[in-house]
């Protein structure tokens, strides 16, 4: 790395170069039968330059001629992104226990005899068709600039998912596990799935109207999408995002807090530094509903006159760092979830959606099918709805909120 930095710098101003590596494994259960089984790794490395105020870029999965990387990362230059940033300095980063040694000694013959004895407690209790993956990975990123950074972190993550599929539908109910390291979905949220799935059985259609919806699992990125969007910077630079001048506005219920936490353990990417090696930080978006804060790497920040939070993060090595939020949570309640169904006496409770897409994402519009959700009348759960959509607007929902779930 260090080589390939002096050899841009006799070209370039500033360099940096971004290198990681990852190996994974995983094993998938289709109708409860094994499906197949997979290995793979991976390395990579870019080349991100600046001269004359523009920058340059190059990858490549195998080094085999630095200079040619240098000579295309020159040629990406001239017809670059104007930029007024420069890489960072030096800066101390928090440092994590974020990589688990215990992943390289299991085995694929350990993950197929753990996924046999969910399938087999959930076949023992219900007829529905279970799918099953089970997945883990480790690896390394580094970075290195012509500042003098020169940072690295080892990572790892573990993964299970269990989804229970409804007769003739590709969707279902879904149960999963994720985080540093080995863990597995508590028993009691399988029971609860397996009970849902019963429930399931019945199917009703839900009168057209404002009905109050619990959203619950996946289906909340269908709103924290319309948030992120809003929030993101070169939407403020561009002038188009509806927060544009707003900070310190409240914007969504009181009820909520919307904020990102890197230095979360427990969380599946846990880090002390972004893909540019800017510091990352703990902070809120929206508290008590109040925008307080914009995401920003390292172009943005000097855009809006703003600095950089350690929100630049790649997509992979094949793409330059933008703006990203990490770890992201929302603020819990004092109910639990069956206190709020309790509370209601006709509703919605949905737990995964179809076509997050749909609508004006960044005015906060949407308009989504419901892949799997349920019909709460007196309190009680009483059937799987079809045929069923929710629109809606995410501004006015979410200073709506009734309750959060502790």
């Amino acid at each position: 790395m260090d080589k390939l930095i002096k050899m841009a710098l006799e070209q370039a101003e500033q360099a940096e170069v971004y290198y990681t590596e990852e190996s994974s494994d995983g094993i998938s259960f289709n109708d409860g039968k094994l499906d197949k089984a997979d290995s793979s790794l991976s390395s990579g490395l870019s080349l991100r330059l600046i001269k004359d105020g523009k920058v340059g870029f190059a990858h490549t999965r195998n080094l085999l001629d630095p200079a040619k990387m240098v000579k295309q990362a020159m040629i990406s230059q001239e017809n670059g992104m104007e930029v007024k940033f420069s890489f960072p300095k030096p800066t101390p980063v928090r440092s994590f226990d974020s990589y688990d040694p215990s992943l390289e000694n299991i085995s694929k013959k350990d993950l197929i005899q753990k996924g046999q004895e969910l399938i087999s407690y959930v076949k023992a209790r219900s007829d529905a068709q279970i799918n099953l993956n089970i997945w883990y990975s480790t690896g390394k990123v580094q970075i290195s600039n012509s500042q003098g950074t020169d940072l690295s972190r080892l990572e790892s993550s573990f993964g299970v998912y269990a989804q229970m599929i409804f007769p003739g539908t590709g969707s279902g109910l879904v149960a999963f596990f994720m985080g540093p390291k080995p863990g597995w979905i508590p028993v009691s949220e399988i029971d609860e799935m397996i009970e849902l799935f019963r429930i399931s059985k019945e199917q009703v259609v839900p009168q057209t109207g404002k009905l109050p919806v619990i959203f619950q699992g996946s289906s909340v990125y269908a709103l924290t999408w319309r948030l992120d969007e809003a929030i993101h910077p070169s939407n403020h630079y561009n002038k188009i995002s509806p927060l544009c001048n707003r900070i310190g506005e409240r914007i969504i219920s009181d009820k909520l807090s919307y904020f990102q936490n890197p230095f979360d353990e427990e969380m599946a990417f846990c880090a002390g530094f972004d893909e540019e090696g800017t510091p990352t930080s703990k902070y809120h978006f929206f508290e008590k509903g109040v925008f307080k804060a914009i995401p920003t790497d390292l172009n943005y920040a000097q855009k809006l006159g703003l600095q950089p939070t350690g929100n630049g993060f790649r997509h992979s090595v094949e793409t330059m760092p933008g703006a990203r939020v990490i770890n992201a949570n929302l603020s819990t309640g004092d109910l639990s979830l069956k206190e709020m169904i309790a509370q209601i006496d006709n509703g919605l409770i949905v737990q995964s959606l179809m076509g997050a897409h749909s609508g004006n994402i960044l005015n906060g519009d949407f308009s989504v099918g419901v892949a799997s959700g349920f019909l709460i009348q007196g309190g009680k759960l009483v059937g799987r709805v079809k045929d069923c959509m929710l629109s809606g607007n995410v501004y006015d929902t979410l200073n709506n909120v009734v309750a959060i779930e502790n």
